[in-house]
């Protein structure tokens, strides 16, 4: 009996997936979705913050031996690819003492390169622009669970992970970044004066900080998803939003929660329509904002206000304020010997802890002193570059629903995450960098993957056109 061809055809498909295996013969999506998926295992295991840079450069020589080396490169790729470059440089005078950290922090740099590089030519289809958004919404839920689990108390002790198990004593009592990953804890309990909470989460990140900036970059996603699910899956997505709100108030972080109330501002607007108005409108809408404001100030007075806002900030940890002062302080003042190029890594201050060192707690300056002028020339360009694809994505004519409230949710995402930045720095925790990555990575790929009429990645569309 001669075999129906849907049926053949269907058969090799079910052989072809049989023999698939993870990160060999997986498309680059759904290697990235197993990856993230995977990261309570790493976080046990206390790989997290080693085996990024690995996966990424696996899939990028995998992608190129593929492709037999054919590729496009899009903006962000080559303000990455310079910033990297760009990175090397403080090489030549980077203190022995501090190489370790400058070749973890290289890595990360071009790890960043490589992951916008196979974004822009391995995802083609919309089945795999979901598949590597799935993978952020599975992070996102462990985030949201382990912050939960340490935030009602259920657990808030710690652990030695499998790495801690063979590393010696000497090294984890020594270096913050070992003791990271060799002791896992969920949180940190406060003895500071002034904290709102007796302890802090930092769930599956490295510090409360990282959490916070994670889940300012991961809430508006989960909204656009549960906007986008129904039945079962909406639920589920409620849970896992409200224990991304349980890390960001857990993590007690002040300029996470103003990023927080700007970005609910901006949704607000958007949901209400004034960014279709006429400009007149939204001109409108501020000179009645600023109506009211100078109103305020008059009838309670300046010096009151001044006062209130002063006494609530330095009552709420004040040392966090006055340590960064003394941060802040120090990187100006050391700047000058490295002006062009940087120190090439943050520089530890005497009496402080090696995370408040000189170059921390603010990307903006810490680009500055670890590369210099041209450093954060480049930084600034890429941030341009990726901001560029999500208004060209906006502007996109005819976009569909899905791609759309994406879009909306990674711009308020982006926009959330650039206030935090100016407080802390990022490119240090691999699940900070990874979920960031992963989001400039969607906005390259959802124009040309979720396209009305076309599902082909920038590479496809270019070979057709040239043929």
């Amino acid at each position: 009996m001669p075999i129906r061809l849907p049926l053949l055809v269907k058969q090799q498909a079910d052989d072809k997936a049989t023999r698939a295996i993870p990160f060999v013969s997986t498309p680059f999506s759904f290697d990235l979705m197993l990856f993230l998926g995977l990261w309570p295992l790493w976080w046990i295991l206390g790989v997290e913050q080693i085996l990024p840079p690995f996966f990424i450069a696996w899939e990028t020589v995998r992608y190129l031996w593929q492709a037999r080396g054919r590729f496009t490169v899009t903006a962000p790729v080559v303000w990455a690819m310079l910033l990297a470059i760009w990175w090397l440089v403080p090489a030549a005078w980077v203190d022995r003492e501090f190489a370790d950290i400058f070749l973890k922090e290289t890595a990360s740099a071009w790890s960043q390169v490589m992951i916008l590089f196979l974004f822009w030519n391995a995802v083609r289809t919309a089945s795999e622009w979901r598949q590597a958004a799935r993978g952020l919404k599975w992070l996102a839920a462990f985030i949201a669970l382990g912050g939960v689990i340490f935030a009602i108390g259920l657990w808030r002790g710690s652990l030695v992970s499998v790495v801690g198990w063979f590393l010696p004593d000497r090294l984890v009592g020594s270096s913050t970044f070992f003791r990271s990953i060799a002791i896992r804890q969920l949180g940190v309990l406060m003895t500071e004066v002034g904290a709102l909470f007796p302890a802090r989460v930092s769930s599956l990140t490295l510090t409360p900080s990282s959490v916070s900036i994670v889940s300012l970059l991961l809430i508006p996603l989960i909204v656009w998803q549960i906007r986008e699910a129904a039945g079962k899956s909406r639920i589920l997505l409620g849970l896992v939003l409200a224990g991304l709100l349980v890390c960001l108030v857990g993590s007690e972080s002040r300029i996470a929660y103003g990023a927080f109330l700007v970005g609910c501002g901006v949704f607000v607007l958007y949901r209400l329509g004034l960014f279709r108005q006429p400009k007149r409108l939204l001109l409108a809408l501020l000179a009645i904002i600023g109506v009211g404001a100078v109103v305020f100030v008059a009838v309670v007075g300046v010096h009151r206000i001044v006062e209130s806002i002063r006494e609530f900030f330095l009552s709420w940890r004040p040392g966090s304020w006055w340590v960064r002062l003394r941060i802040y302080e120090a990187t100006l003042d050391m700047l000058p010997e490295h002006p062009i190029a940087g120190w090439g890594v943050q520089q530890r201050l005497p009496g402080t802890r090696t995370s408040f060192s000189a170059g921390s707690h603010s990307s903006v300056l810490g680009m500055l002193f670890q590369h210099g002028i041209v450093g954060l020339f480049l930084y600034i360009g890429l941030w341009v570059s990726i901001w560029r694809q999500v208004f060209r994505g906006l502007k996109m004519h005819p976009i569909t629903h899905e791609v759309r409230g994406f879009l909306v949710a990674a711009a308020i995402a982006l926009l959330c995450f650039n206030i935090r930045e100016l407080a802390d720095t990022w490119w240090w925790d691999q699940t900070v960098t990874m979920a960031l990555w992963t989001l400039w990575g969607l906005v390259l790929a959802a124009p040309a993957s979720l396209a009305v009429g076309g599902s082909e990645s920038p590479l496809a569309a270019e070979q057709e056109q040239r043929t």
